[in-house]
């Protein structure tokens, strides 16, 4: 049985909090039509961004564990793009991200529903049970990129380090506490994210928040995010469309940038 994370971990887990918004979402709409209640199948489509975010959040983070396929592009692209979301999520980060990601039918679009409160090994454990069990049930996948986010890019990292198989994988990890933390490395066992075997077909990507603005780890002595890794690092800029760059908008900064470049 997974190792459940103890209350004193769930307290000190405030720094994966998604707490860095730094910019206020419109209020739900309360119609027969908000997405949180609709009866409709959970696709790009159905997901609303604006004052629908929240609703379709919910949405999200209701879903079953597991890798849930949200575009309905016909024939299916040969890429797919999966989601990793992070500690205590409300899912409303995720909606622009996603729909971004999969507009214009460019990628099989996924996201990937895990236990949060459970310590890192055994749901990087069950990340790569669910990519293996995608790639075996849908064979004309060529690439896969994970775009995972805070404490998914943890369980994300510890996944590519174990990776063999023969798919490639991008892996673009987050604003993510990859050096680990002081309640987490007792708790769990973990003592930071590790690299990639050298001849797995693995690409790795950092994407560092400032942490002096990321809610989530600004009151840490010293940055979470900072792990010696192979492959490209990138810190974010302070500002996103006119606002403090925060822990939740980062997502949509990288998704932004991977699609042409992020406004200023």
């Amino acid at each position: 049985m997974p190792s459940r994370v103890p209350r004193p971990l769930a307290l000190a887990a405030r720094w994966l909090l998604v707490v860095g918004l730094g910019l206020s979402l419109p209020s739900c709409r309360s119609t027969s039509d908000d997405p949180a209640t609709s009866s409709e199948p959970l696709t790009l489509e159905t997901l609303q961004d604006g004052d629908g975010a929240k609703a379709s959040g919910k949405r999200l983070m209701s879903s079953a564990l597991g890798l849930h396929r949200l575009d309905t592009t016909t024939p299916p692209p040969t890429k797919a793009v999966i989601g990793v979301h992070g500690y205590d999520s409300e899912g409303y980060e995720w909606v622009y991200p996603l729909k971004t990601l999969g507009k214009d039918g460019r990628a099989r679009t996924f996201f990937h529903r895990w236990d949060y409160t459970q310590c890192p090994e055994p749901m990087a454990e069950a990340l790569g049970r669910a990519l293996d069990e995608l790639l075996a049930a849908q064979p004309s996948i060529e690439s896969v990129q994970l775009v995972a986010h805070s404490y998914g890019g943890v369980i994300t990292a510890l996944m590519a380090s174990r990776y063999h198989g023969k798919v490639p994988l991008l892996v673009d990890l987050v604003a993510s506490p990859l050096a680990g933390h002081p309640g987490m490395s007792g708790a769990c066992s973990y003592d930071g994210a590790k690299a990639p075997p050298a001849d797995a077909p693995v690409t790795l990507r950092q994407w560092r928040t400032q942490q002096q603005l990321d809610g989530a780890f600004d009151d840490l002595d010293t940055d979470p995010q900072i792990v010696d890794l192979p492959g490209e690092v990138t810190r974010l800029p302070e500002t996103y469309r006119g606002h403090r760059l925060g822990h939740n908008w980062s997502i949509s900064w990288v998704v932004d940038h991977l699609d042409g470049g992020a406004p200023p």
